[in-house]
């Protein structure tokens, strides 16, 4: 049975109203405790891997938003970090404990080519899919375009705080993940359109950086069969 909400896969989790949330590190709840308690938002602290168990878990000390399972992610720049040991769980586990979502968004800091290639090797996948960008965007796109996703679009995520939820009429703030879905701007475009509209917004193929600084962005994709 296909689940009728999203699920986030985030290392600091900022969502207004989801089902699944995990966060990779350990944080307080009280900010959605309304959420939590009238059953909108169930916060697992668990880190999304390729196998359940434990696995060492990185805290930057300096950044906590690049705190990751990779090592070389979390300590980038010199970053002071920690080390503990979290429970995993693979994306199988999760759509098996609250069934495969409408929209599934993945930010997990370095990790995010591995919970893709999860969803590649599965056997049922979510009508929508965001991955931030993240320097990797032409092997995301592969295999997404793998998964059978074969519409994609581009958010630029600095300009999410200059949009309005179509669900509340109010402004996205600042650091949210924004629309999705239809409700995002501009037209879906097959996937070579896109590789070729990337290479010239986000980095050309030798992974040099094409836009400037101040922007981010989140890949998008749905099926046209849907």
């Amino acid at each position: 049975m296909r689940a009728c909400w999203p699920i986030a896969l985030a290392g600091s989790v900022a969502l207004g109203a989801a089902i699944g949330a995990r966060q990779e590190r350990p944080a307080p709840q009280a900010r959605f405790r309304a959420e939590i308690d009238d059953g909108r938002l169930k916060v697992l602290n668990a880190a999304i891997w390729d196998k359940p168990g434990q696995a060492k878990f990185y805290v930057n000390l300096d950044k906590d938003h690049w705190s990751s399972l990779d090592v070389g992610w979390a300590g980038r720049d010199a970053s002071k970090y920690n080390e503990i040991t979290v429970p995993c769980i693979t994306l199988g586990e999760l759509f098996s404990e609250f069934g495969v979502p409408y929209y599934l968004k993945i930010d997990v800091e370095g990790i995010d080519q591995s919970v893709l290639e999860q969803l590649q090797g599965s056997g049922t996948r979510p009508l929508f899919v965001s991955v931030e960008d993240c320097r990797f965007g032409f092997d995301y796109m592969r295999i997404m375009a793998a998964c059978g996703y074969d519409r994609f679009k581009l958010l630029d995520q600095s300009t999410v705080p200059q949009m309005k939820d179509a669900a509340t009429g109010k402004d996205f703030p600042a650091g949210s993940s924004g629309p999705f879905g239809d409700e995002l701007p501009g037209r879906w475009m097959a996937h070579d359109e896109m590789v070729k509209f990337y290479s010239a917004t986000v980095r050309d193929s030798a992974g040099n950086r094409v836009g400037p600084r101040s922007q981010w962005w989140d890949i998008h994709c749905t099926r046209s069969d849907a």
